[in-house]
């Protein structure tokens, strides 16, 4: 599109505006396309692709959809000159930045995009400045043990395990619900978003320190990351019910699956990559097959809400949990042919905790299960046997997340009061530290 066709499309105000504007003209990567991933992309992504418009990248915006050309028409949509105005049953777009877009068309509607792609651009932004530890949500080891991930206010603190602050990465959501390594250390993936705006999939290299893919969409955040065993895909799930799978290497989507009723908060991988498990809302452990994305069945017998799920390291064992309170243990594989009020693949389940069970871990050696929830201590269980082996308790408020080391030897905890905490499997606190550099409380003197 030229300057002059804009200009005709838009009307004579549009040569007024642009008559007066700033120096600096606005950009499609710094400008124009953070508006778009925060406000419009649920509505127009490949698995949600509303009057055939897709705003993932500038060529498809560009494209336009069943309605004609998008750059001619987003004007008047965001503004409500069309309806409906967009985004569609969302606050409308500030004055400020509709004449943001009006400038950008009237410059020609640049693509100033790197050729690695809007997807991979993070707008740069000041560290943030903690006065207090904010609450932990999520957390994660490399493989190999010597990296210690912790999501905190937009971004990941990357730690050396034991040591110093290694990194901050900088990223656009505001809360990080969840973290995984790739398998082979190579990729850190992480999911959360801004609660009722957006959620986003985050996906970067962990020796760059360097953010090769950005994907938001939905209107709300998104949780449970994982890996398959190979490192090809990510999965994870959403509050707008869905189970999302992702290539890993390119950052594209592969499927949407929409076999869940409600929230979905947990996925995890079967051990060979074929079979996916995800746990929601809707009380349900479902099977999905990862290559075509059909869904296989419910692995559990429905109770009530879930929120955590975890995997034996060698076995399809998958460990469950949530607003019930007891810890389940069950089989991938169904024994027999399924009947009704069918519960043939549990294993075993444990004692009721103190609370609504938040997060589980199963430990790298496949002996211990680690259990916390709203209220009470961390609980350490055997596996095997489903006795309880140690209690680990100093958290002030709820623990979010869990995680062992690769090493089998000591688990790690964080949550509510913003402090990770270690400990031994005989529930001896080994250290507590803040993972976020604390701004230095000023002291008044009396001169």
């Amino acid at each position: 599109m030229t300057k002059q066709l804009a200009q005709l499309a838009l009307g004579g105000w549009c040569v007024s505006f642009a008559l007066q504007a700033a120096d600096a003209p606005v950009s499609y990567l710094k400008d124009i396309e953070p508006v778009l991933k925060k406000n419009c992309l649920g509505c127009h992504m490949p698995s949600n692709k509303q009057s055939g418009l897709l705003l993932t990248s500038y060529a498809d915006f560009q494209k336009g959809g069943t309605k004609g050309p998008a750059f001619t028409s987003v004007v008047g949509y965001l503004t409500g000159e069309r309806q409906p105005r967009m985004p569609f049953g969302g606050k409308p777009i500030a004055d400020e930045t509709v004449n943001l877009f009006k400038r950008w068309i009237a410059e020609g509607a640049k693509d100033d995009t790197s050729s690695v792609g809007a997807q991979a651009h993070v707008v740069a932004k000041p560290p943030a400045v903690y006065a207090a530890a904010p609450p932990v949500m999520a957390t994660a080891f490399s493989p190999d043990g010597k990296l210690f991930a912790v999501g905190g206010y937009r971004e990941i603190l990357l730690h050396e395990y034991g040591g110093k602050l290694l990194a901050r990465l900088a990223g656009e959501s505001m809360r990080i619900h969840s973290l995984a390594f790739s398998p082979d250390g190579k990729l850190l993936a992480a999911v959360g978003g801004d609660p009722a705006v957006s959620g986003e999939l985050q996906i970067w290299d962990v020796a760059a320190r360097k953010q090769t893919a950005s994907v938001v969409g939905s209107n709300d955040t998104f949780f449970g990351v994982s890996f398959s065993p190979d490192g090809s895909k990510i999965a994870f799930a959403g509050a707008d019910k869905s189970i999302r799978l992702y290539d890993a290497a390119s950052g594209k989507e592969i499927r949407k699956m929409d076999h869940h009723e409600e929230w979905v908060f947990a996925t995890v991988f079967g051990v060979d990559g074929k079979r996916l498990v995800s746990v929601g809302r809707d009380r349900a452990a479902k099977l999905t097959e990862v290559e075509t994305g059909r869904f296989i069945e419910n692995i559990n017998l429905l109770k009530e809400p879930l929120t955590a799920v975890a995997r034996h390291p060698k076995k399809d064992w998958i460990a469950i949990g949530g607003q019930e309170r007891i810890p389940y243990l069950y089989k991938m594989d169904r024994p027999r042919a399924m009947r009704i009020a069918d519960d043939s693949t549990l294993i075993r389940k444990f004692e009721k905790q103190d609370g609504p069970i938040l997060s589980l871990a199963i430990s790298p050696d496949g002996q211990h299960l680690a259990v916390s929830a709203e209220v009470g201590p961390v609980r350490i269980y055997n596996l095997e046997t489903g006795d309880l082996e140690a209690k680990c308790a100093g958290h002030e408020g709820a623990v979010y997340s869990l995680v062992f080391h690769p090493g089998s030897k000591e688990l790690l905890t964080a949550g509510f009061d913003g402090m990770v905490r270690s400990y031994d499997l005989g529930g001896k606190m080994l250290k507590a530290f803040a993972p976020v550099p604390l701004e230095k409380p000023i002291v008044a003197r009396n001169e």
